[in-house]
């Protein structure tokens, strides 16, 4: 009898100990699920990953199959898709299976949040993770089949175990080193994790481990640099990076000055409107935003002066990382880019506010800025909510589309028209391809987006339909594509057109 009582009360301290980090993981789990979308993202990216790893796990290798000549793939590395792949092979194309694997690597970050929070800031812990349990951001991308959160997870999880190895405990600088390789082929971006471990090391005159994630590093960079350079006939990723416009190639590339105007503009764009609406999702005005901006970095200042005097692979990431953010292609920018940075900026600002507690002599400051936002961000959490369980519902009832708008529930209706009247062996020109083949399994090209009134017929004799789209607030068809056609009407025939706003389905009949 006295045998079984010391698991019952290990159990119990268990429970006693972690008790806030058990609650914080039930109410992850439940605003998870609150958030829960069950249809695609409409952003495309999502599509093309499904259709990476379709194409691994049918044994045909990594290629953009949804394209004609199904040419390997090399702008997006393979981590994701091959983390997808286990599920995709047991369950096939099952989106909720998928979604749920995402939600389980937010999961994960959220207890490598926790986790570094503590260490950070002891006691005060729980006062920084209701202020990042509060934040709507990381729900709503839990609910994607996109990188940002399972990249947060693999780079968290690396910077958790670097923090914590020592010399006594070697292993967790290997498991750190694992865990930010793959994180790297999530997201390109992750090379900045790579970069600050790398120099921290060496800093640290740690040259046996720095020699060893190198030669790690290397083994599996380099070959797959080799076959992205061996294979790729089109425009690189970087090339697209260091335009001046990723979309209009022929403007040449971005200079000195032009990166400089970029940051200024992406910091702009992030310190004034996308940080403060995802720290305080409530803002009612753009002259809101822009103080609570202002408050905000002023705050992160603040908090990182403070930490970088024991400067660890927290800061050295987060300038690296901020350093992609400003350059990254201002057409490209997004609360996206922020998201695997966001912990730590909620860190910094946590660590302003207890500095000017103390500066000030208020000691319940933080606790009371934090309260307020908290409460706020659950009102956001809670109408959001509305609109997922809404659209979940209808859903369930079999509506297919529900919670798209009309123009993206017309985009996909031509798609299904195509699905079963269209042979299978044809070829069809839309604005998102990889939507029209993970829907209807037809292969398909979008058109270029130029003034190249040759460029674009050439892409036109590629294909034997064209969808000519309408979507809210994206005249691409209207630029680039419909100018073309009108030359020459008696070439294509139309064959099938939506409700208002009107999408057309052309059959080219030259």
């Amino acid at each position: 009898m006295a045998g079984r009582k010391k698991p019952l009360r290990h159990d119990k301290n268990f429970f006693k100990k972690n008790r806030y980090l058990l609650i914080f993981i039930l109410v992850y789990i439940i605003i998870s699920l609150l958030h829960f979308d069950a249809k695609l993202f409409s952003g495309g990216d999502n599509a093309i990953y499904i259709i990476l790893t379709e194409s691994i796990v049918s044994g045909q290798g990594y290629k953009d199959m949804y394209l004609p000549e199904e040419p390997p793939h090399t702008q997006y590395p393979f981590g994701f898709p091959l983390l997808l792949s286990l599920p995709l092979l047991i369950f096939g194309r099952n989106l909720i299976i998928l979604k749920l694997l995402v939600i389980l690597t937010g999961l994960v970050s959220f207890i490598f949040v926790y986790l570094i929070a503590k260490s950070l800031f002891k006691d005060k812990t729980y006062i920084v993770m209701l202020f990042y349990l509060s934040m709507p951001i990381p729900y709503v991308y839990n609910a994607r089949i996109l990188t940002e959160i399972p990249f947060m997870c693999f780079s968290l999880g690396a910077i958790y175990f670097f923090i914590k190895a020592r010399k006594d405990n070697t292993l967790f600088y290997y498991i750190s080193f694992i865990l930010a390789i793959y994180a790297f082929f999530i997201r390109t971006a992750g090379i900045s994790l790579i970069i600050a471990m790398m120099l921290l090391l060496i800093f640290r005159k740690q040259y046996k481990y720095f020699a060893i994630f190198l030669l790690a590093f290397l083994a599996v960079f380099l070959p797959w640099q080799i076959r992205s350079v061996h294979i790729s006939r089109e425009v690189s990723y970087i090339d697209q990076l260091l335009a001046k416009n990723p979309y209009e190639m022929a403007l040449g590339r971005a200079n000195f000055f032009d990166f400089l105007i970029r940051a200024w503009r992406n910091f702009i764009l992030y310190a004034f409107m996308l940080l403060p609406k995802m720290l305080a999702s409530i803002i009612l005005s753009r002259l809101i935003a822009v103080i609570l901006g202002i408050i905000f970095v002023v705050l992160m200042v603040i908090g990182f002066l403070k930490k970088i005097k024991r400067f660890s692979v927290i800061e050295m990431y987060f300038i690296f990382s901020t350093i992609i953010i400003l350059l990254w292609p201002r057409i490209w920018s997004s609360e996206r880019f922020l998201l695997p940075v966001l912990p730590f900026v909620v860190y910094y600002v946590f660590d302003g506010l207890l500095s000017i507690a103390k500066k000030i002599r208020f000691e319940h400051l933080s606790s009371v800025v934090i309260g307020i936002l908290v409460l706020t961000n659950f009102v956001a959490i809670i109408l959001y909510s509305r609109g997922t369980i809404r659209a979940n519902m209808n859903y369930l009832k079999g509506d297919r589309y529900a919670g798209y708008p009309d123009d993206w529930r017309n985009f996909f209706t031509v798609i299904e028209w195509v699905g079963d009247n269209i042979p299978s062996d044809k070829v069809v020109m839309a604005r998102k391809p990889e939507f029209v083949y993970l829907l209807s399994g037809r292969k398909s090209l979008t058109y270029p987006i130029t003034n190249d009134h040759l460029r674009v017929k050439e892409a036109i004799r590629q294909c034997d339909y064209i969808i000519i789209d309408n979507f809210y607030g994206a005249p691409a068809a209207r630029l680039w594509l419909i100018p073309v056609l009108e030359q020459e009407q008696e070439n294509y025939r139309q064959i099938f057109k939506t409700k208002i706003p009107e999408f057309f389905l052309l059959k080219i009949i030259q």
